[in-house]
């Protein structure tokens, strides 16, 4: 145990990450070159605390166990938690909202609980439970630096015996995602607001065509009046006067293409959607700024088909589930939906109506229909199973969509139903997480 701690002190006095690595490494090395026995033992129980980490099932134990340091426990799930196993996140969820609140409620366990949200504030892996938590984090932040509710805080035992069970599911009530029990901590944040942008004058003016599912196809129609009066303004029309900025900034970084951004600033949606490798250095020479080079012109060019060809797979993916569907194409499916959420969705500056957004909704509805279908036929649920993975991805699909300003407020409700459902609907089966 010396040891160890001398270990953590030498590293924590490190002045640089670098170093930090370094010496790490080097005493990994020494202990498998000279202790490989203990080295092997080491590295198993990393490894098992991993894995137990993300079986949330796992964490009542820990916490109804009068001889653990349960704060430890959680405390070291939370940093071990995989940031795609959005079910072990929820269960999670439940806990530390018990947690917090009675924390909150009887001014006890403060410096535990302060430890717990500094982590959550500051993990990037653990955002989703922050967002979620944010006001019980907040208050319990208030407390902490208020000395009227300042106790003493002992390291073992059970601080929260009652506290840490999974979450009890009302049957008649699948989508209540505000219990009355608990007003003010929601478990999805209804973050959202209808944008209801109108299109400024000049702008050009889209219809969309309805034929069953080919009503995805989308054609653009200017205005000819507004182009006789000003021309001039359908020349100048950038994604910053359509205030797409935003959005292609966060496409960007997830392509790994956002030192390009001066690029697309310069081009209207219509422009960049319709970006190929024939008109590419068209569009460069109009922006006249810096170069881009090969590679990344191809890159440009294979996003730019995704995002052009995106009304068509949708298309195909309304047709195609409404079939029987394996696990792995219902894999395949939620990761394609998974990363065309990340696309740029045009918003009311760029086209009339909502119909795209209508259009994945509904897809996320059959899609639910097909795990709901799949659902029925196990007995227990794996989360690294294909079934597991779809079900995470759909979850991430949720947070996408509800996390984009282009959605009315009925389809973010719509999408929460969805969610909910799917999560009673897991909840009633036996899981496993590893």
């Amino acid at each position: 145990m010396g040891e160890m701690k001398q270990l953590a002190e030498a590293l924590m006095q490190c002045k640089s990450f670098k170093e930090r690595q370094k010496r790490l490494s080097e005493s990994l090395d020494h202990l498998s070159f000279n202790y490989p026995d203990l080295y092997t033992v080491l590295y198993r129980e990393m490894k098992k605390r991993e894995l137990d980490s993300n079986d949330p099932s796992k964490i009542t134990k820990w916490l109804n166990n009068s001889l653990s340091k349960s704060f430890v426990k959680l405390h070291e799930a939370l940093m071990l938690v995989k940031n795609n196993n959005i079910m072990a996140k929820q269960e999670y969820m439940y806990n530390l909202r018990r947690m917090l609140n009675q924390t909150i409620d009887n001014g006890t366990n403060i410096e535990i609980a302060v430890k717990i949200c500094s982590l959550i504030q500051k993990s990037p892996n653990l955002t989703i439970i922050h967002e979620n938590l944010k006001h019980l984090i907040h208050q319990v932040n208030q407390l902490n630096n208020s000395e009227c509710h300042m106790q003493t805080e002992t390291l073992t035992g059970n601080f929260w015996p009652n506290y840490f069970r999974p979450p009890q599911i009302d049957p008649f009530q699948p989508f209540n995602v505000r219990p009355a029990q608990q007003p003010n901590t929601s478990v999805w944040p209804n973050i959202l607001r209808p944008t209801n942008l109108n299109s400024a004058p000049g702008l050009p003016h889209f219809r969309m065509e309805c034929f069953g599912y080919n009503h995805l196809e989308m054609i653009a129609k200017t205005n000819m009046a507004t182009t006789l009066r000003d021309p001039q303004s359908l020349i100048d029309l950038t994604i910053l006067n359509q205030e797409m900025d935003g959005a292609v900034a966060k496409w960007l970084h997830y392509l790994k293409l956002h030192k390009y951004q001066w690029f697309f600033n310069n081009l209207s949606y219509l422009e960049i959607e319709f970006i190929d490798e024939d008109n590419i250095d068209d569009f460069i020479a109009k922006v006249n700024k810096n170069p881009i080079t090969k590679g990344a012109q191809k890159k440009i060019c294979l996003s730019t088909k995704a995002l052009r060809d995106r009304s068509q797979k949708l298309n195909n993916l309304l047709l195609a589930l409404d079939l029987e569907v394996t696990p792995n194409e219902l894999r395949e499916f939620m990761s394609y939906m998974r990363d065309i959420l990340h696309y740029p969705i045009p918003n009311k500056n760029c086209v009339v109506g909502d119909q795209l957004q209508q259009d994945i909704v509904l897809v996320m509805e059959k899609l639910l229909n097909q795990l709901l279908e799949k659902l029925c036929k196990i007995r227990s649920l794996a989360a690294q199973s294909l079934l597991g993975m779809s079900i995470n991805k759909y979850l991430e699909c949720t947070l996408l969509i509800i996390g984009n300003q282009t959605f009315m407020k009925q389809q973010i409700d719509k999408t929460l139903m969805l969610a909910e459902t799917l999560k009673c609907r897991v909840h009633r089966i036996p899981r496993n997480f590893n």
